[in-house]
């Protein structure tokens, strides 16, 4: 199994492996493309694309103890768009049951509550930055986004059984996959090129393209000058950590994995109730983020 998951974020965004062993031309200027861009820091810096500041303002507020409704929702007025669905929100028979119309935000952040904003929050301003090239993106960067909405719930709901910060991990398991952004737009550049052949898919390219876009998402997370403990987490999460961050980003990540995989069938549920306890994780989190996964992918 562990082979299978090796790939299985490429496998849904590629298609099945194809059966040769060598890259094809796309694959390979692909490839040399992300090399050059990890072994410059400098060019990767003008590749990565810019976090909104007020995300950073935010999660500053956010993680403040001092911090009351009023500083939250005078930073999300700053965002137009922002305010505007968090009113929207607010305003549902999720959270408001009275007369008329919130049109605070201050009472909507109360109604909403920390937690629920700071979700609300980090996903409307993060698709600010998801890959957005038209036919590109309907064939494979649309999966890049699907995966970190669903890694994120995940996060989010071990946190909450495990009493760690659930903003933390939500907003982990949205970013840990930034640096397949960079990977996409090289893609997308040796697509477009008219220079290559072929369709990317073997298993060399896959396993290649994983492994780097850990490191790029690590040096992202450094380049926006996120807070430590984002970027010690997303070094760390590739398997079990002392990290309880990390641990969790793992967690998060090979579940949301796993899931690709019983997508295919290529799963029964006998071993995935046996990772389950492996991982310690409750079957219930399972059930619900699998109810969850059809909704997150019909909205993006």
């Amino acid at each position: 199994m562990q082979e299978k998951l090796s790939t299985a974020f490429y496998d849904a965004m590629f298609g099945p492996e194809q059966l040769t062993t060598d890259m094809n031309a796309t694959e390979q200027v692909a490839l040399d493309s992300v090399r050059n861009i990890l072994n410059h820091p400098e060019k990767l810096s003008t590749q990565i694309p810019p976090l909104p500041t007020i995300l950073l303002q935010l999660i500053n507020t956010l993680k403040d103890d001092n911090a009351e409704f009023s500083d939250i929702a005078e930073v999300i007025e700053k965002d137009p768009s922002l305010a505007i669905e968090v009113l929207r929100i607010a305003n549902t028979a999720l959270y408001f049951k009275g007369d008329g119309e919130i049109t605070s935000l201050q009472k909507a952040v109360s109604l909403i509550g920390v937690a629920g904003i700071a979700s609300i929050s980090s996903t409307i301003l993060l698709e600010k930055i998801r890959p957005v090239a038209p036919i590109y993106y309907r064939m494979f960067g649309k999966q890049i986004w699907i995966h970190s909405m669903q890694c994120a719930f995940l996060c989010k709901a071990l946190a909450r059984s495990e009493q760690q910060d659930e903003f933390d991990a939500y907003f982990l398991g949205l970013i840990h996959d930034i640096g397949k952004i960079i990977i996409f737009n090289c893609l997308c550049d040796a697509l477009s090129s008219g220079l290559t052949e072929g369709a990317p898919g073997t298993r060399a390219f896959k396993e290649l393209m994983s492994e780097m876009s850990a490191d790029i998402s690590f040096f992202i997370a450094q380049e926006w000058a996120l807070p430590k403990i984002y970027c010690d987490a997303l070094q760390a999460h590739h398997h079990i950590h002392s990290d309880p961050l990390a641990t969790l980003l793992y967690k998060g990540n090979l579940l949301s994995e796993i899931y690709l995989l019983v997508k295919k069938k290529a799963l029964d549920d006998t071993i995935i109730d046996n990772l389950l306890v492996k991982l310690a994780v409750d079957k219930q989190i399972w059930l619900d983020f699998k109810k969850l996964c059809s909704e997150i992918e019909s909205h993006v």
